[in-house]
C-alpha cells in the first residue's frame, strides 16, 4: 500500500523594495515639474491657436497684417495688407495652412507631457518611454517640414503672400527630430534586450 507524505511548502520569500536613490528622486521630481509645464504649454498653445483661427476668420481690423516679408500683429511694413481685407477663400486657405503648421507644435507639447509624466512615475527605460520619445522626434520633423510643404501648396494655388518660409531653425528642428527618433528606437531595442535577459532562468 502506497504511503502519501504531505510536506509543507516553504513560505515565499518577500522582496523588499529597493530604496530610491537620490538621482532617481531628482529625476522623478524634476520630471513631474516638466510634465506640469508641458501640460500648461499645451493648454496655452491650444487656446492661442483657437484665438488665432477666430481672428483670421472674423477680425477685420488693421492689426493683423500679412505680406511678402511675413505676418505681423499690431501693424507692419508698407508692403503688407490687412488680413481681414483678403477674400474669404484666401483666409480659409491660410487657416488650413495655420493648422498644418502649428498642430505639430501642439502634438510636441502633448507627447513631451506624456514622456515626462512617465518619468515622474519611474517609467524611464521602458518600451512606452521609447515609443513616446520616437513620437516627439516625428513631430519635430513634421514641424520642420510643414513650412516647405505649405509653401508648395500656396505657390501652386496662387494664394501665397508670406514668402519668408525658409528658416535655419527648420533645418535644425529636422536634424534634432531625426536624432530624437533614433534615440527612441534605441531605447525600445534596449528594453527588448533587457526583457530577453530577464526571461532566461
Amino acid at each position: 500500500m502506497a504511503t502519501v507524505l504531505q510536506f509543507e511548502l516553504p513560505p515565499e520569500p518577500t522582496l523588499t523594495p529597493r530604496p530610491e536613490s537620490a538621482a532617481a528622486r531628482r529625476v522623478r521630481l524634476g520630471s513631474r515639474g516638466l510634465a506640469h509645464l508641458f501640460t500648461a504649454l499645451f493648454t496655452a498653445f491650444a487656446l492661442i491657436m483657437v484665438a488665432g483661427l477666430a481672428a483670421m476668420l472674423f477680425y477685420k481690423g488693421e492689426l493683423l497684417r500679412m505680406g511678402p516679408s511675413g505676418s505681423y500683429i499690431g501693424g507692419g511694413p508698407a508692403d503688407t495688407v490687412a488680413f481681414g481685407s483678403l477674400p474669404l477663400d484666401q483666409r480659409l486657405v491660410y487657416m488650413l495652412v495655420g493648422l498644418v503648421r502649428y498642430v505639430p507644435v501642439l502634438m510636441l507639447f502633448w507627447h513631451l507631457r506624456a514622456l515626462f509624466g512617465g518619468y515622474a512615475k519611474g517609467q524611464v527605460f521602458t518600451r512606452d518611454a521609447g515609443v513616446t520619445l520616437g513620437r516627439v522626434g516625428v513631430w519635430l520633423c513634421a514641424y520642420a517640414l510643414t513650412p516647405f510643404l505649405c509653401h508648395l501648396f500656396l505657390d501652386a494655388t496662387g494664394y501665397e503672400l508670406d514668402e519668408q518660409w525658409l528658416h535655419l531653425a527648420s533645418v535644425q528642428a529636422f536634424v534634432l527630430g531625426l536624432l530624437v527618433f533614433v534615440i527612441g528606437q534605441v531605447m525600445q531595442v534596449g528594453h527588448e534586450i533587457h526583457e530577453e535577459r530577464e526571461g532566461f532562468v
